[in-house]
């Protein structure tokens, strides 16, 4: 790949498990984004990602007793005014933009791990008008190699969760990838930090192609 050329600006999200590794990767991907696209690179996250969704974050991961459908409302509150106010424009400005999370979490822990109905997820981002990623990097782990990473570290609400919520998140993650192939890759993450590296600047070298 010629490095220097320009190429079109991509909506990067990256998804998997708490634990997953995926953050260990962020440096990864923006480097690569970075030299394929001299325009520049937005990292950002969700819930998150703007000054109310932090605010929205802080209530979401809190610890207090939220319904799960007041928490989809909140996820969803926080993602319209990301979208609106970070990512669009990014976009819009030729910028390459990596969120770290985005709606396939929505869908592998509201849908999957909460139960809520699918079709109830998909009625949000239609009517909000959320637009797909372009491109997303799934890192895949066993459950048990999840929870041994985040052992010994302070627990927000989400992690707090039993291990057969986070069995159906992850299968919920895994139903989303066999059925959107094209978009969402799956990457082992159950290996080094540089094998995991070079199958993520494979997948990357991919989309920029």
């Amino acid at each position: 790949m010629n490095s220097t050329a320009p190429r079109k600006p991509l909506f990067i999200t990256l998804e998997g498990l708490d634990g997953c590794g995926k953050s260990s990767q962020i440096d990864t991907v923006v480097a690569f984004c970075e030299s394929a696209n001299p325009l520049g690179v937005i990292v950002t996250r969700e819930p998150g990602g703007t000054e109310i969704g932090e605010r929205i974050r802080h209530i979401l991961l809190d610890h207090a007793l939220i319904e799960a459908r007041s928490e989809l409302s909140l996820v969803f509150a926080a993602r319209v005014q990301h979208l609106k106010t970070v990512i669009e424009p990014a976009l819009s400005l030729g910028k390459t933009v990596v969120c770290d999370r985005y709606a396939d979490a929505t869908y592998a822990y509201q849908g999957y791990g909460r139960g809520l109905p699918l079709a109830l997820i998909d009625s949000f981002m239609q009517a909000l008008e959320v637009r797909a990623p372009d491109l997303t990097l799934l890192f895949d782990v066993p459950i048990e190699v999840a929870l041994a990473r985040r052992s010994g570290r302070p627990a927000d609400r989400i992690e707090s969760e039993s291990r057969e919520f986070f069995a159906r998140v992850h299968a919920g993650y895994l139903a989303r990838a066999q059925a959107q192939p094209g978009r969402i890759a799956v990457v082992a993450a159950d290996r080094s930090l540089t094998e995991v590296s070079r199958a993520v600047e494979a997948v990357l070298q991919s989309a920029h192609a």
